[in-house]
């Protein structure tokens, strides 16, 4: 009998916990666990991890959906930023570097509006993930997928975005080539698409309107592209990218195909 994936409600956080520890690497490429509930002056992160460019990445999770979420998480940032350097000396096999502030994932079933529109307002960047647990038999798994938050930049920071910090920011070079032509392919789709930098990605505008964002990670990078319907109402999916060879035809038809129609819309 061919087994089918079913998706299934965990009964408590333990256990979500249990099966996010088990698929860090479905999480993140190259993201480890520093230690599970470490105790902090203010609170206890569920997962203190590092990144493949030895950055420390503090991860909340909710079983549902739950307004506290950023709250709690940007109280940990606070006490893991002033202490990243006794962290570093702490997990010093992971030879953390303690220049690099903080990283900050939350984790749920679903996050409210006004969560991913706080997200939008605060530093440092929070990135958003709804989870979907699944089984295969008896086995467990995970879906992981990211919720696009696009940054409202803040004029105050000194230093304005620039392109070349995501190249800076994915070590894995093999890939620079891929975002080069990345970047034309959704440029060639129409004249009137506008790119821009943020601190945190790339991002692509037709007419006003958000239609795809490059967002680095340390050995891969996130195409998050739009899905229009007949009314114009966009919504956000994705493909990582994880080798020069993958094929993303697929996300720039569906961009090609939301331009076509936010055009007949305006006309």
């Amino acid at each position: 009998m061919k087994l089918q994936f079913t998706k299934y409600m965990p009964d408590s956080e333990k256990e979500l916990h249990g099966i996010i520890e088990n698929n860090l690497e479905s999480l993140e490429k190259g993201l480890s666990l520093l230690e599970r509930e470490k105790g902090l002056p203010n609170g206890i992160p569920d997962f203190l991890c590092v990144d493949s460019g030895k950055r420390i990445v503090i991860i909340e999770v909710k079983l549902h959906q739950d307004e506290n979420i950023l709250f709690q998480a940007l109280r940990y940032y606070n006490d893991v930023d002033k202490n990243r350097y006794v962290l570093a000396s702490v997990f010093r096999e992971n030879k953390i570097d303690p220049s690099q502030h903080p990283r900050v994932i939350l984790i749920a079933e679903d996050f409210s509006n006004d969560t991913k529109n706080l997200t939008t307002l605060v530093i440092p960047e929070v990135e958003l993930i709804i989870y979907q647990a699944v089984k295969l038999g008896d086995d467990e798994g995970i879906v992981f997928i990211p919720i696009i938050t696009p940054k409202i930049e803040e004029s105050v920071i000194a230093e304005s975005p620039r392109i070349e910090n995501i190249y800076e920011y994915l070590q894995n070079k093999s890939l620079h080539a891929v975002i080069d032509k990345t970047r034309e392919r959704i440029k060639d789709v129409n004249n009137d698409i506008e790119e821009y930098p943020t601190y945190s990605y790339i991002g692509f505008k037709y007419k006003g309107r958000l239609i795809a964002i490059i967002r680095a990670q340390r050995q891969s990078f996130d195409l998050s592209y739009a899905n229009s319907d007949d009314k114009g109402f966009i919504e956000f999916s994705y493909q990582r990218i994880t080798n020069p060879n993958d094929d993303y035809s697929e996300p720039i038809n569906k961009i090609k195909d939301s331009i076509e129609i936010l055009k007949k819309l305006r006309n």
